[in-house]
């Protein structure tokens, strides 16, 4: 389907193979083993992008910094997931007590959405995983801001200096009430900023004036707890360090503090 300056794309490399199982204690009917492998993505119409901007979506969406087009990089997803074509057509034909590496349910979905404000376009990418005997499935989401009127993304050193970022996003853990849920999850090393990778990984919030910073599963806090979105409003941010003249521009004058 097509809306705006997008289209939405599910190619037809999906793929989601049952293997026959000879456990005498269920009927096989209740034993759905396989694997899927799937994608939905919503992609920016051509000309729409710059060049270097799309392969720059492609190295984020499939972690691919070779491939040149679309197609290219999600036939060579699709290849890359936990079992190769020719292995998966050569499984399906044999009994589950032969084939050891699937023994319960595995797959891989890829999928994104994309939210428009004003000038500023969002892509959020879900991948998520789960390998057959894992104690649990995964998932990462990143985020991509596209500027349409200047035509290139948007990283964090567009905004500010990001040298000294990860002491100010101990101090908004710390000192803003709403990120009291990453503070209650937040491994005490990580309250110590010299030990905080910061990711360039975050969205921002043209509404609430909020610059947002995403931690994957792991990155500070244990699995239950899941991804972490440290929240930062951007008058609360230009208290501590300087906003570049580009996000002064895009945020505009009354939203941070004049130096």
């Amino acid at each position: 389907e097509r809306s705006g300056r997008f289209k939405t794309i599910q190619t037809s490399g999906q793929h989601c193979f049952m293997v026959k199982t000879d456990d005498p204690y269920l009927p096989e009917e209740m034993n759905p083993y396989g694997v899927e492998n799937s994608y939905t993505l919503v992609w920016p119409l051509k000309g729409m992008m710059t060049q270097e901007a799309e392969k720059e979506l492609i190295r984020q969406v499939f972690a691919d910094s070779t491939a040149a087009t679309f197609k290219e990089a999600s036939e060579r997803w699709l290849k890359s997931l936990w079992l190769m074509d020719d292995e998966v057509k050569a499984v399906a034909t044999r009994e589950m007590d032969s084939v050891s590496h699937l023994e319960s349910y595995t797959y891989a979905h890829l999928q994104n959405t994309v939210e428009e404000n004003g000038e500023l376009v969002t892509f959020t990418n879900t991948t998520e995983t789960f390998l057959a005997g894992a104690a649990h499935g995964s998932y990462i989401v990143e985020y991509l801001t596209y500027d349409r009127k200047k035509k290139r993304v948007v990283h964090l050193n567009d905004l500010v200096d990001t040298s000294k970022l990860g002491e100010i996003i101990v101090r908004a853990v710390q000192d803003l009430t709403v990120n009291k849920e990453v503070l209650d999850c937040m491994f005490d090393e990580y309250k110590n900023a010299e030990k905080i990778i910061v990711p360039d990984n975050f969205f921002i919030d043209s509404i609430r004036s909020t610059i947002n910073i995403v931690f994957q599963q792991y990155d500070i806090t244990p699995y239950a707890c899941g991804l972490q979105t440290v929240v930062m409003p951007i008058y609360w941010l230009s208290k501590h360090t300087p906003l570049t003249p580009y996000a002064k521009k895009l945020f505009g004058e009354g939203s941070y503090l004049k130096e």
